[in-house]
């Protein structure tokens, strides 16, 4: 295995410098949202003990910065592999146990890893768009989210995020300043649709549903 592709699992313990650096990244990047970006939060919940779904739509690379940042829980992230090994970024994704999504391979070990992660109680974020919107609008869900909510019980809370397209489009590198918000709905379960294919597409619709709500934007199916 190349060095690029060397994987640290989520659930490996963090290390003193390792929580040192991350309360310091997480300040200096609330920080800077609130700054430059005008962050306003509305909603937010106190996560507390016990798994949780968090499940944004996804318009921008600044989305994961931004509820990383915002929230006061430790969240794990599911990414990219293309992202997770780009040189220079790699250590702090290791630092921060994101979960890698690989392009060339099976991906059952991360939904694996995803529910271990659930199953210690703590918090993960997935994108069900599963990749940047190509037009900012809400794209179809796949079906991760429920796979892991009907596995581990866990509670999904649907997360809207306004200007970060417009604050960095995809394919930019010089950013932009209009006003960022979040918004956070209330937890989704998903023992209220019936077991099997059907029922979590039905579930995977009403979280984005409850995306589009939060926004004021339609929902495709």
């Amino acid at each position: 295995m190349s060095v690029g592709r060397v994987r640290v699992h989520p659930l490996e313990p963090t290390g003193p410098l390792e929580d040192l650096l991350h309360g310091a990244v997480t300040l200096s990047l609330r920080t800077l949202l609130r700054t430059l970006w005008r962050v306003s939060c509305a909603d937010v919940p106190t996560l507390g003990a016990g798994p949780s779904i968090l499940a944004p739509n996804h318009r921008s690379f600044l989305d994961p910065i931004v509820v990383g940042s915002m929230l006061e829980e430790r969240i794990t992230f599911m990414m990219t592999a293309k992202y997770y090994d780009r040189p220079g970024l790699r250590r702090f994704f290791r630092m921060e146990r994101c979960l890698v999504v690989e392009t060339d391979g099976d991906n059952r070990r991360v939904l694996r890893d995803a529910k271990a992660v659930l199953d210690a109680g703590r918090h993960l974020c997935i994108f069900p768009e599963g990749a940047i919107s190509p037009d900012g609008r809400l794209q179809p869900p796949q079906l991760g989210v429920a796979w892991l909510a009907r596995r581990t019980g866990a509670p999904v809370f649907p997360i809207f995020l306004g200007g970060t397209r417009e604050a960095l489009p995809r394919g930019a590198w010089v950013p932009r300043f209009p006003r960022v918000t979040m918004r956070v709905g209330g937890p989704l379960s998903i023992t209220e649709y019936a077991a099997g294919r059907a029922g979590d597409e039905r579930f995977s619709h009403a979280v984005m549903t409850s995306i589009a709500r939060l926004g004021r934007t339609p929902a495709r199916r």
